[in-house]
């Protein structure tokens, strides 16, 4: 055997008997600007008491449109208002297109929820949006991206988790001072996330369209 080939085989039991290194963890993900971290929510974690319905007030605007509508979703038998809804989708068009899109009336109970919690105005900074990634909640009319004035994003994230009883999205851009809430998939788990890779301290109803563009498919 050439001796060349005896030192190689040599060399390479030697490494083989060797410890193993460990791999480190994946690190999160970094976007230019920071990064993307979450995680799933346990059934067992989220509300296991019904969600009270709301009074059906809800008052918002969007910055970026120059909009702003006050309406009741309700019916005085219960039932959903469909101007009121009507109204709603058209503030909650796409941007970019102006395409409309029916949006999930679980949305907008939510933010009754959140007016009366508050009694402030409501800020929606992107709603339904017309996009390549079919994925997106957003997409699907069942996310919306809102800002409380006067509120801090940390209060409205942490109270917006509290009425998930299964199947929602929860996230918060500390850059841009908004939160998102959406609705999954069905059979889809709950989910937390914070992303500090978007955008600035800055009105986030007039930032760039590309900076809201989610690091999530789903949300």
């Amino acid at each position: 055997m050439h001796p060349r080939r005896v030192v190689w085989i040599t060399v390479l039991l030697w490494l083989s008997l060797l410890p193993a290194v460990p791999q480190a963890e994946a690190a999160p993900k970094k976007g230019k600007r920071g990064k993307v971290t979450g995680f799933n929510v346990a059934q067992s974690e989220l509300r296991q008491a019904p969600v009270e319905r709301p009074s059906g007030n809800i008052v918002i605007r969007s910055p970026a449109l120059t909009e702003r509508i006050e309406v009741n979703i309700y019916n005085a038998d219960g039932s959903y208002n469909q101007s009121a809804l009507a109204q709603l989708d058209h503030l909650f068009r796409c941007r970019q297109t102006g395409e409309e899109r029916a949006m999930d009336p679980r949305l907008y109970e939510v933010l009754s929820i959140i007016y009366d919690h508050y009694g402030r105005e409501i800020e929606v900074n992107s709603a339904f949006r017309y996009q390549r990634n079919e994925g997106s909640r957003h997409f699907h009319g069942s996310a919306m991206d809102i800002t409380v004035p006067g509120v801090s994003y940390q209060d409205v994230y942490k109270f917006a988790g509290t009425l998930d009883t299964g199947g929602m999205g929860v996230g918060r851009y500390p850059r841009s001072n908004f939160v998102h809430i959406d609705f999954r998939a069905p059979g889809e788990p709950s989910y937390r996330w914070t992303d500090t890779s978007h955008g600035t301290r800055r009105d986030p109803g007039k930032l760039p369209s590309k900076m809201w563009r989610s690091a999530r498919p789903n949300s």
